[in-house]
């Protein structure tokens, strides 16, 4: 059976477990294990953050087994977000500003798989799999800290 791309994307979007924060927005306070911890407890899964080079990521198992990593700039920007796992996360949260974009090129009809992708100097983001089976990752390219490379988001 095959579902018109507006009710797939509203279906997408319509996922509840919430992000910490939106691609391209403050993440709040500096993430601490007690912040997290908060927030996590609101989403109802489990998080953890780590550090590395120059940049940290809060990573979220979600309660459907999906998991959302956010990668946060010095400047306690989010630069990044990748998903994978049995369901797509709330993208229009993840996605923040840049949903818009990616609602967009997810309705252009094309053959094949509903993978999406996007390269621009705005927003690089690739989305696919089938069901079950999700993954993707997106970045604004202006915002990666001196250092990190697409390849260090996964």
């Amino acid at each position: 059976m095959r579902f018109p791309v507006s009710v797939i994307c509203a279906l997408l979007f319509a996922q509840s477990a919430p992000a910490f924060a939106a691609l391209g927005a403050a993440a709040g306070p500096a993430p601490v294990n007690g912040a997290v911890q908060a927030d996590s407890a609101r989403a109802k899964a489990s998080a953890r953050v780590s550090s590395y080079n120059g940049y940290t990521v809060s990573e979220t198992l979600q309660p459907s087994g999906t998991t959302v990593r956010e990668y946060i700039s010095p400047a306690n920007v989010v630069f990044a977000v990748s998903w994978q796992g049995p369901d797509m996360p709330n993208l229009q949260e993840l996605l923040g500003t840049y949903a818009d974009q990616y609602v967009s090129a997810a309705s252009v009809p094309h053959a094949g798989r509903r993978a999406v992708a996007i390269q621009s100097d705005q927003l690089v983001l690739h989305s696919g799999g089938h069901m079950r089976s999700f993954a993707g990752s997106a970045y604004v390219p202006s915002l990666l800290p001196q250092g990190v490379t697409p390849n260090d988001i996964r």
